[in-house]
């Protein structure tokens, strides 16, 4: 909240990292024809080292400080995910990096549970780990790692649904709130336009699934520019 000396969301911290994730984008958009080609190994597996780096220095702060967590929201397996993906492109993982990271990290990104503001610990690692996920799934589809079809939004969406059992499972038994499942976050989000619980999740769903069409739309478009032009 403003003047609490808390995180405000969309104030002039948070537009920076927005705008420096975009020229990310863009940057990786104008090179894309060079990066299909490229022996990128090293560069790949330096940038997972980093993002594996991150997590666990907060992993051991959090654990020095009494307050260990399993990490079981959503970007944390797309976290997982894209050091895996990165590490070692095997074409499931890379998938469900791909899909994870921009469905599901660039909404944490726009809209972050973040309590303190920057520059403290805790917002950079919040927003180092949440944008090299979206930079990082932008890579995989842009250089060719990834070549997603029509089914892999269904399958990525069942996929979702699963971990939302498990999550919600283990909300019920103690007392968490994975993937918000059992409460919205303490900061605004498109969460609050979607009704009380649990009324609220069936919006989730309906999101989900569009935030996986509108990923892989791309792939669709150069698809279909790809036939016409043939």
């Amino acid at each position: 909240m403003p003047g609490t000396g808390g995180f405000v969301p969309w104030g002039p911290d948070h537009q920076a990292v927005l705008a420096l994730t975009a020229l990310g984008a863009a940057a990786l958009i104008l090179v894309r024809a060079p990066l299909r080609a490229a022996d990128d190994r090293w560069v790949r597996r330096g940038i997972a080292a980093l993002l594996a780096g991150n997590e666990l220095i907060a992993w051991i702060i959090t654990v020095l400080q009494g307050h260990a967590r399993v990490p079981l929201q959503l970007c944390d397996l797309a976290f997982f995910m894209t050091v895996w993906a990165l590490w070692s492109l095997r074409r499931p993982v890379a998938e469900l990096a791909y899909f994870w990271g921009l469905a599901g990290s660039l909404q944490a990104v726009l809209t972050p549970d973040v309590h303190e503001p920057f520059p403290s610990y805790w917002w950079v690692k919040f927003f180092v780990s949440h944008c090299g996920i979206v930079l990082s799934a932008l890579y995989l589809g842009l250089s060719g790692r990834v070549r997603p079809t029509a089914r892999s939004v269904w399958r990525i969406w069942l996929v979702t649904n699963v971990y939302a059992g498990v999550a919600g499972i283990a909300n019920w038994l103690f007392g968490t709130n994975y993937g918000y499942l059992a409460h919205k976050p303490m900061q605004p989000s498109v969460l609050d336009y979607l009704g009380p619980w649990p009324y609220y999740i069936g919006g989730m769903e309906l999101i989900a699934l569009a935030s996986l069409s509108l990923a892989y739309a791309p792939f669709a478009l150069a698809r279909r520019m790809s036939q016409g032009a043939a």
